[in-house]
This record gives C-alpha cells, sequence and structure tokens, in this order.
C-alpha cells in the first residue's frame, strides 16, 4: 500500500481575515490524542499565533475526523495498478468527485449497516425491481464510509467495487484465470480493510471462475459483501443455490411513495438545471411525479422518474424555452395528440365524464381506502381513450374484506355510470373495465372463498376445475357472479348520484386542463366542499 503525505487544512477567522493552517495528518493525530486540547465531548481546541498575538478556536471533532478519514483515502492507494480496471477503490474516488447523498432510505440503509457489521454471514443482497434505487443506495454505504458517516466498526473500511463483466471481456483463459486469482488474492489479503461491493450480481453466476469467487468470499473469507440484483435473479439464481442459499441476507427495496420522490430525486433536478440552462417550478416537478405512471417504461420509481424529467429538460432546450411546463413532460409520454385533436367535443366530454366516473368512485368509496390517485387524463395515452391512474397506500396491516372487492367492482362500473349520466348511452368504452369487474366477481365466488351460498361457502376453484364443473353448478356459479356484478353496479349508481355535483365540476375541469394530478383533484374537491357549505350558510340565513 503507498502511502503520500497528506495536510489538513484548518480555516479560521481573526476581524475579518480569512487564514488557512496546513497541519500535517500526523501531527494532526497525535494532537487530537491529547486529553488536554479537548474543550469537551464534541469540541477541541487549536491555538494559533496570528502577527504574534495567540488566537484560540475551536473545531468540531466530527468534522475533523472525516478530513482525517479523507485524507488517509488520498494518501494511501489500495488496488494495484494492474486491476484498475477490474477492482476500484470506491471510497477513493468518492472523496475526490462526492455525489449527493440520498433520503428517505434510512431504514434499508440501516439493515445493510447491521449485516455487513456482523463477523460471519456479512453479506447482504440490495434486491428490487429495475432502477428502483438499488445503485444508488448501495453507493450511499460508500458515500457514509467516505465521510465516516458510517458506523464505528466500519469506518476504516474501504468499499472496492469488483467488475466481473470487465473480467469476462478477457479473451485469453489463461489470462482471464490469471486475472481472477489476482483479484481473488487481494481480496483475501486485504478483507479485514474493505467492503466487497458487486453491482449487477448476476455476472458472478455466469462463468465457474466466478462462482467460486462468491463461494469463496462468502463462505469461507467472510469478506463484508454488498450486492445489487434484480429480485427475480436473486429469487432463481442465488436463493435456489444450496451452496450459498442459507449464507445470504436480503434487502428489498420498493418503490417510494409520491410523497418521497421528491427528496430522493431533488439533486438531479439541480444537475438537469446546470447542465441545460433551464429552470423549472414547483407546480411542474409535482405534476411529472404524479404523472410519471403514463410512461411505459419498465423501470419502477424513482429511475423511471428521473429518466422522464431529464428528457422533459431535453425538450425544453430543443424549444428554446426557459422553463420546462407541462408540454414538455407530456412529451415524455406515449401520448396520440392527434387523434386527440380528431376528437369531437362530446367524445371529449365523454371521456371526461367516464374518467371521473373512476375516480368519484375510488374518493368516495368506504372500503378502498389504500388506493390513491396520482392523475385523471383524457388525453389517449397507450392503448387507452382517457385513463385513471392509482396507486396504493401501504399499510402495516392490509386484510380486504368481500365488500373492498364489491368496491372495486364498483370502480370499474362507475365509468360507464358517469358517462350514461352525461350521454344516456352505453359505450364500448368500458370493455376493459367490464373485463376487470367479472375478473373480480369470479375471484370472490371461486378463488377467495366469499360465496354466501351453502354449496360454495369457504371454496376454492381452480381454472381445470371450471370445465370439469357439471352445468348445473356452472349456472350456480354463473348466477352469483352476476348478482355480485349487480351490487357493484347498483353501489356505482348509489356514490355518482349523490356525488353527481362533483361529477360535473371535475369533468368541466378535465375538458379544459386535459390532465389532472392526484393533489389537484383534492384541491378541486376541497374548494367544491367550501362552496357547498358556503351555499348551505347563505340558503339557511335567506
Amino acid at each position: 500500500m503507498k502511502k503520500k503525505n497528506v495536510g489538513i487544512c484548518l480555516y479560521f477567522e481573526v476581524e475579518g481575515t480569512v487564514y488557512q493552517m496546513m497541519i500535517p495528518e500526523e501531527e494532526l493525530r497525535d494532537y487530537m490524542r491529547n486529553d488536554d486540547a479537548k474543550v469537551d465531548e464534541e469540541h477541541i481546541m487549536f491555538r494559533f499565533n496570528v502577527n504574534n498575538n495567540i488566537v484560540e478556536k475551536n473545531y468540531k471533532i466530527a468534522e475533523l475526523n472525516k478530513a482525517l478519514k479523507q485524507a488517509k483515502l488520498i494518501a494511501t492507494k489500495l488496488v494495484p495498478n494492474s486491476l484498475t480496471y477490474y477492482i476500484e477503490d470506491l471510497t477513493e474516488k468518492l472523496v475526490k468527485k462526492p455525489i449527493m447523498p440520498i433520503a428517505k432510505r434510512e431504514h434499508e440503509l440501516e439493515k445493510i449497516w447491521f449485516y455487513i457489521s456482523q463477523k460471519r454471514r456479512n453479506n447482504v443482497f440490495i434486491t428490487g425491481e429495475m432502477d428502483v434505487g438499488k445503485t444508488a443506495i448501495a453507493q450511499e454505504v460508500a458515500r457514509q464510509i467516505s465521510t465516516n458517516e458510517c458506523p464505528k466498526e466500519l469506518s476504516e473500511k474501504r468499499v472496492i467495487l469488483l467488475k466481473p463483466e470487465m473480467l469476462l471481456k478477457i479473451k485469453s483463459d489463461r489470462a482471464y484465470e490469471k486475472t481472477v486469482n489476482k483479484v481473488m488474492n487481494f481480496l483475501v489479503e486485504n478483507r479485514k480493510d474493505i467492503v466487497l461491493y458487486i453491482d449487477n450480481g448476476i455476472y458472478m453466476k455466469t462463468d465457474e471462475s466466478l462462482i467460486m469467487m462468491l463461494y469463496a468470499c462468502i463462505k469461507k473469507y467472510n469478506i463484508p459483501m454488498i450486492v445489487t440484483v434484480s429480485n427475480e435473479n436473486y429469487d432463481r439464481y442465488f436463493i435456489e443455490d444450496p451452496t450459498i442459499a442459507k449464507y445470504l441476507n436480503e434487502v428489498y427495496i420498493m418503490a417510494p411513495e409520491k410523497d418521497e420522490l421528491r427528496p430522493i430525486i431533488d439533486a438531479h433536478l439541480k444537475l438537469f438545471e446546470n447542465r441545460y440552462k433551464v429552470k423549472i417550478t414547483e407546480e411542474v416537478i409535482k405534476f411529472g411525479i404524479y404523472t410519471e405512471s403514463l410512461s411505459e417504461s419498465p423501470s419502477s420509481e424513482p429511475g423511471r422518474v428521473i429518466s422522464i424529467f431529464e428528457k422533459a429538460f431535453l425538450e425544453a432546450k430543443r424549444k428554446k424555452k426557459k422553463y420546462v411546463d407541462r408540454k414538455c413532460i407530456l412529451s415524455c409520454y406515449n401520448t396520440y395528440l392527434k387523434d386527440y385533436e380528431n376528437t369531437t367535443e362530446i367524445e371529449k366530454r365523454q371521456t371526461a365524464y367516464h374518467e371521473t366516473g373512476h375516480y368519484i368512485l375510488r374518493i368516495k368509496s368506504k372500503y378502498q381506502t389504500d388506493m390513491k390517485i396520482s392523475c385523471v387524463s383524457i388525453l389517449p395515452m397507450m392503448w387507452w381513450a382517457g385513463v385513471t391512474m392509482s396507486y396504493l397506500e401501504p399499510k402495516e396491516y392490509a386484510i380486504n374484506s368481500k365488500e373492498y372487492f364489491i368496491d372495486q367492482i364498483a370502480m370499474c362500473l362507475a365509468g360507464r355510470v358517469a358517462e350514461k349520466k352525461f350521454t344516456n348511452l352505453d359505450s364500448i368504452g368500458a370493455a376493459n373495465d367490464l373485463e376487470k369487474a367479472n375478473m373480480y366477481a369470479k375471484a370472490i365466488v371461486m378463488k377467495w372463498g366469499f360465496s354466501d351460498k351453502d354449496n360454495n361457502r369457504n371454496r376454492s376453484y381452480d381454472y381445470e376445475d371450471y370445465f370439469l364443473m357439471p352445468e348445473s353448478k356452472k349456472e350456480l356459479i354463473d348466477k352469483e357472479i352476476q348478482e355480485l356484478i349487480d351490487a357493484g353496479m347498483k353501489r356505482a349508481e348509489e356514490i355518482i348520484n349523490e356525488n353527481e355535483g362533483l361529477l360535473k365540476v371535475i369533468a368541466e375541469r378535465l375538458m379544459v386542463d386535459e390532465i389532472l394530478t392526484g393533489e389537484e383533484l383534492e384541491q378541486i374537491c376541497k374548494e367544491y366542499e367550501e362552496s357547498k357549505k358556503v351555499k348551505a350558510i347563505e340558503g339557511t340565513n335567506e
């Protein structure tokens, strides 16, 4: 390990003039060990000679330790030059080129610290959907180690990034085996000083030599390890591997809630503003966050959201706009604006009432309390003429009753009910909704054991069972399914009729704005209820 001489620069101010003092690293360490210099548990005092006058200044011990840690990372080179193409000292890199800390991931980070702090079985596999933030969390671990924000037992560690994909590019078998052995020897020799990080760990399962390296790191040498991998690949290639399955720890990364996205993507938004010289308002940021589900990207939040905003910034720059606006955000989605321009006013209003019907049922449902609306749109998107996008609000306990699923049926049918309020006609626009309603009704009877009939109560049938049933049994099941559909329709009609005024207000607003976020819809509902109270008071006074 090569070491350079590094100094720590201390800044202090005297009568408006800023001075700096360079102190060699070892000299500063020795001074900090002196109990007489400590003011309290958090501060230490330094005396400086300025123009023959002694000036006393207090510094935070935590900040000095951070500076010493970073000086050490710069001063000592751990990875030999011959291996820098295959392994990288990530902590050293982050000292030279810092990254922004991530927010709203404290719970996941706490689990990771716990696992890699163990003496044995000290690995953690960070799993989740694509672009949900697995790599960002792993890099946050490295960042906190580089700045001394990590647990004390890990403060002297370095995060070493292994690049198996680079090893696999070596064409010669002999050179490949030789390099793999050199990498393995490096990891073993430095195992007490490192945390091994492998991004996209599925590469470690593509070659026998890499598989044996993985086994050795986990079982034989107990090298602290962080591996990112999709949950699908983790289940298929790691948990199903009896050699290491019992040694593995998993931290599953869920997509954040809408209100958690802003602090996670904030650093990216600032970066885009600087890079593209375009501004963005708080209103448009919220619009992008609420409507991101309209993207056909296979990515999960927040990766999808970040991608949408970058494309929107590029669109604003291309159009020479000073600000990213709603049109820039909508340009990221697969909208069929040409079709929309050719749609008649009646057809647009028909769609507006249909989608508002879904929204009204969702917010007025007694049992659908775990669902939130992200946006309602009358723009043709993907395969829909209009769309009401919702998302689940996770709860500690989610036990859904039969009434919950009847409300699901009602929500599916509410679009047809509301549309009929305006047109007095049924349209084929409800075809997909009817399919979903029938799916729920069939599941209530045949899957979840919610049947009220004596001969079906607490029964669950699979697909094959249905086709083996006698026709008389099928008729009974079909009759009960129809009864559930009728119950859902009745509930939808009751709720829509009770909220006809709000239905009209939102539908007409959609005709103007074309797309409304969940937050905007909540504001419209709030203003509507307040106006009803005012009218009620005025009517009483009269």
